[in-house]
Parts: C-alpha cells; structure tokens; sequence
C-alpha cells in the first residue's frame, strides 16, 4: 500500500463538526446513472479542503484512501474544494491559487504536489488543482481507414500565448505551433457519410437531438444540407467513485442518423450513429469535443444542464491528446486565465495506447 501523502492544513479551522461533504445533488442522479469506468493502475486520490475561516487543507494518497475523510476527521467543518486523481509516478500539472495569487507547476510524482503544497504554506484561501498527464480511457470513435484530420483545439482560445517560434499568436495547438483554426474548441474528422461513429468509453448519454440551428444559417455559417436541423450528442464518462470521480462529456455533432436515446447506457464502441454533414458544416465529419465537468479552473464540480436550445457550454472543453509541456507557450493557459469567468481546465491525455485516432 501507498504510505499516506499528508500535506495537512496549517491554519487551523476553528468550526463545528459536519458530515462528510456530497456531490452536488442537482446532478447526482445523473453521475448515478453513468457506468463507472475503473481508474487504470497508478493513480491515487487527492483533496483539496477549503474552511470558512480561510484555512486550508491538502493530502495526498493512495489510490484505496480517502484524503477527504482523512482530513475531516482531523480538522472537521471544511468543504471539498477539488478532489480528484493524480498520476503516482507520471506526470501531473498543478495549478494553485492562493487569494488572488495563483501559481503553475507541471512534473513528476508526488514531488509537484508537495512543491505546490510548499509553495502556499502561510497563505490563507489556498486551492490546489492537480491534473495527472494522461489518463488512459478512451478508444477511437471510428475505425481508421478513410479517415483524415482537419483542425483541432486552439490551446490559446481567446488569450495571446507565444508559439514555438517565440512569436504571439492567438491560435497554438498542443504542440505550441501556430495554426488557422483560431478559438476551435474540438476536433474535425472528415470522414464518408453513413461511417459509424461509437461510443469512446462506457457512459450514459445526456442528451440525443436535432437541434435547431436556423439562426447560424441566417448568419451565415457554411452548410451542405438543407435542413436546419443539427443532429448531436452528448455522453457522459465517470473515471472512478465518489468525491473522486473524474468527470467528462463528450459532444459528438454532425451525425446523418442517430442509434441512441436520451438516457441510454453505452459501452465502449457501441455504436452512437452514422457521420454526416447535418447543421453548419461543408463536409461529412465528426466534431467532437471533450469537456471537463471535475476539478476545473474554478469549481469543484460543473452542473451538467445543457441549455434547451443552444449548443453545449464548452466553457471547460479540453484537448483529450494533453497540452505539449516543452512547447514554448509552456503551461496551457486555458487552463487557469479564465479563472474569473468561471471558465477553463487542465487538459489530460485520455486516449489509451494505441487507440488514438489520427491528428496533426
């Protein structure tokens, strides 16, 4: 068994005792819902607590352990800031924020947690967020062949970062590089119609629909079809149990028919549709998009409500190959810039060994 990483609080909380915090209720039911995929060997648990006098707490553990419980019955009265998994002996970024300070650290191990940990003692309001590299999950949605690669995340996404050139620009992808699909929030596979598309991973799907996108049209986006309407859907994965349960959605649009319903339970591979080029979109394709709903820039947990008539609010969507760590742009500024707007997060590699599908 993994010895204990306690990084205990400092400034010692001075609040009545309370029960074990919950996940939040609103979305319960639906997290419930949702096969729970097994975290792959090497990765434990972590906590970050946060108490309303300003004290803190943080620890690390193993991958059987309960931090959160581990603080509480130490130091009771706190609530879960973020909890979540973190690599034991890969690689692991951290973003801390104390009060209005906010710190970046990327590298191996328990050493980053604990140098990030160093790094906030004697500050008060202090939030830690650690996102483990790569977190190996998810399996090509399409078969290979015939299939090729348009565009994928701008990692700068509203912001000026410096790409491996040194120069600013305001569209990176995750190897640093300069490139045109400017504030792109997913990936683009074209692909023949009717090629069957599945599921990534086990989950459940949120929502299966045709929306509606006639006000694009009228403004001008590009499309093929006739029709307005946009078929899409949305599945969500749960990595793991509990307060640490890690939590994506993965948003698939453009299908020319659709194999799931609202509510279904998936399997990795099921089939969730046929590609197509329905709504705003020139060619047969696959978007898809990848949100963080746990341990995001600002929150511990998302809501999961999709608006009944917009598209998806991808204000956590990440990049699901990870943010290229020696790329001169350096630490993914989606994930901590928008902090204030409620908006970002820590991009992780999901894709298992060889199952990636083809990129740039």
């Amino acid at each position: 068994m993994l010895p204990a990483l306690l990084l205990a609080s400092l400034l010692a909380p001075t609040v009545s005792p309370a029960s074990r915090p919950k996940l939040v209720d609103i979305d319960a039911a639906k997290i419930a819902d949702a096969p729970a995929i097994a975290v792959p060997a090497g990765y434990g648990r972590y906590c970050s607590m946060s108490y309303a006098s300003g004290g803190w707490a943080f620890e690390a553990m193993g991958p059987n352990e309960d931090p959160c419980a581990d603080i509480l019955s130490r130091s009771p009265g706190g609530k879960i800031a973020r909890a979540g998994l973190w690599s034991i002996n890969g690689g692991n970024e951290v973003v801390y924020r104390c009060g209005g300070g906010v710190g970046l650290l990327k590298g191996d191990g328990y050493a980053i947690l604990k140098a990030a940990y160093d790094d906030s003692v004697g500050k008060d309001n202090c939030v830690i967020t650690v996102a483990p590299k790569s977190l190996p999950i998810f399996e090509a949605p399409f078969a290979a062949s015939g299939v090729s690669f348009s565009q994928g995340v701008d990692f700068a996404f509203g912001y000026t970062v410096k790409d491996n050139n040194g120069a600013n620009s305001d569209a990176v992808n995750y190897k640093g590089k300069k490139v045109s699909y400017n504030n792109h929030d997913g990936m683009d596979w074209p692909m023949a119609k009717g090629k069957r598309l599945g599921a990534l991973a086990d989950g459940v799907v949120l929502l299966a629909r045709g929306r509606n996108v006639q006000k694009y049209f009228d403004a001008g986006c590009p499309h093929t079809e006739s029709s307005a309407v946009q078929n899409e859907i949305y599945v969500l994965h749960v990595v793991g149990s509990g307060a640490y349960a890690e939590l994506f959605v993965a948003y698939y649009a453009h299908f020319s028919a659709m194999s799931v319903q609202t509510g279904d339970v998936v399997t990795s591979g099921q089939k969730l549709g046929e590609a197509g080029s329905t709504g705003c979109s020139t060619t047969s394709h696959l978007h898809l998009t990848v949100s963080r709903f746990s341990n995001t820039a600002a929150r511990y947990r998302r809501p999961l409500a999709i608006p009944a008539t917009e598209d998806y609010d991808k204000d956590t969507h990440i990049d699901t190959y990870g943010f290229a760590w020696s790329a001169t742009a350096g630490f993914d500024p989606w994930a901590w810039r928008a902090f204030g707007n409620n908006r970002g997060a820590m991009s992780i590699g999901l894709w298992k060994s060889g199952k990636a599908p083809t990129r740039d």
